[in-house]
């Protein structure tokens, strides 16, 4: 009996018991469910503490994929002249953002600016200038001694990851989404809007920023491989689902690309972009500062397994906030995940405040009305790029797509017009 009572007691024990191997799988799974509470700063300072956690850390990274959106300034219901472009302040916004709300490790920030925060950019006032002896300035020249401007893209560069391109607009006026989800059109001021994105598996999704020369020429003869080399070159096996068009003018190699575009994809591609005032691009990579080119985008990729898009033209005639909302009612059929979609606006310059009769953010809250915490970022332009794309990208069957209307040149330009586009993906 002693016996029996013995050998179920080294059960139960050996049942409780916990090997060291056992223990540190616990600690390990611990460990990631923490990180999956940190935002990207933190699991990076992680990476650093010990050897255990460095793998943690790379896997926590490499599972993330969320875009994000932020604003500055951030709060534009309080918007006035004496809004601070102190580089200080503008700093200490960034840094608590990324350190905070940043979740995944961008690859690209798509930065939309005004003309008047782009000339004006952020000053940095220099805490200790280098004295001068037995100087004569003005105080006028010892202030400009003292003072440095940054411009847009290199206020921003300071805080990103060297692996992250920024592709940036200025234009006349801007759509920008705060990190609340609130969304505003900004006509006049001084205001930007950032969209980061991550990098995703290229099946899913893929980024290819682009700049068109203005001397490139465009010939009848150009093959599709040549095209997807043009269009940041996508490789030619992976078609190419939506190119964002901007340009400072309507270049006529603008226009013969669109033209080839619609040539190699003529009902299964989405366009969509304006024309803006100026346009600079740095890959972080070729280039030590951003570039000012005439004609740049991005060409967009994915399978239509993981990338669903919509797209609808808001005409001319279609001037009050109820028909507003009705079109963009043929958006909500698309399934979006929240994290993974954002969306795109192109607005003509005399579709703003006025056009609606004195009425603030009327096309962009009804956006918001129907994706309350889908991201939005968009741009003014004098002169928009798009058309309509209802069709299911996931569920179209082949003969739908063929028998959808083929895409015209004269059925992309616009004025008086905007375009919104939804772009959703799955993982």
């Amino acid at each position: 009996m002693d016996e029996q009572n013995l050998e179920q007691d080294k059960k139960v024990e050996s049942s409780m018991s916990i090997s060291s191997n056992d223990l540190l799988t616990t600690i390990y799974d611990i460990s990631r469910a923490i990180f999956r509470h940190l935002p990207i700063r933190s699991v990076d300072s992680c990476s650093l503490v010990c050897q255990s956690w460095t793998p943690i850390a790379r896997l926590t990274k490499e599972h993330r994929h969320t875009i994000h959106t932020l604003s500055y300034p951030s709060d534009f219901s309080t918007l006035t002249s004496q809004n601070s472009y102190d580089l200080s302040d503008f700093d200490s916004y960034i840094s608590s953002y990324i350190s905070n709300k940043l979740w995944s490790l961008p690859s690209l920030a798509l930065v939309v600016t005004t003309n008047s925060l782009d000339r004006k950019g952020f000053i940095s006032l220099s805490s200790s200038p280098s004295p001068v002896k037995h100087s004569k300035r003005t105080r006028s020249q010892a202030t400009a001694r003292e003072t440095e401007i940054l411009n847009i893209s290199q206020a921003l560069i300071r805080h990103l990851n060297k692996s992250c391109k920024i592709f940036q607009t200025v234009s006349s006026g801007v759509v920008v989404t705060s990190d609340e989800n609130q969304s505003y059109e900004i006509e006049i001021g001084n205001a930007m809007g950032v969209l980061f994105f991550p990098k995703f598996p290229s099946n899913i999704f893929g980024i290819y920023p682009f700049e068109i020369k203005y001397n490139t020429k465009i010939s009848d003869s150009m093959s599709r491989s040549d095209l997807h080399h043009l269009l940041g070159r996508v490789p030619d096996d992976i078609p190419i689902r939506c190119v964002i068009f901007f340009f400072t003018g309507r270049q006529s190699h603008s226009v013969d690309c669109i033209k080839k575009l619609l040539e190699y994809y003529s009902t299964d591609v989405v366009i969509i972009g304006g024309v803006v005032d100026k346009i600079r691009y740095n890959d972080r990579e070729n280039q030590q500062k951003s570039l000012v080119y005439n004609t740049c985008g991005l060409a967009l990729t994915g399978d239509r397994k993981h990338l669903n898009i919509k797209q609808i033209l808001l005409r001319s005639h279609l001037g009050t906030r109820e028909a507003v909302k009705e079109k963009l009612k043929q958006l909500k059929s698309i399934e979006n995940n929240e994290c993974l979609s954002f969306g795109i606006q192109v607005s003509c310059v005399a579709r703003g405040e006025e056009f609606y009769n004195g009425e603030k953010n009327v096309e962009c809250s009804e956006f918001r009305s129907l994706f309350p915490k889908i991201p939005l970022i968009g741009i003014f332009g004098n002169g928009e790029i798009g058309h309509d794309y209802l069709l299911n990208d996931t569920e179209a069957s082949e003969k739908e797509r063929t028998s959808t209307n083929i895409i015209a040149i004269d059925d992309v330009f616009h004025a008086y017009s905007t375009i919104f586009s939804l772009i959703s993906l799955r993982m």
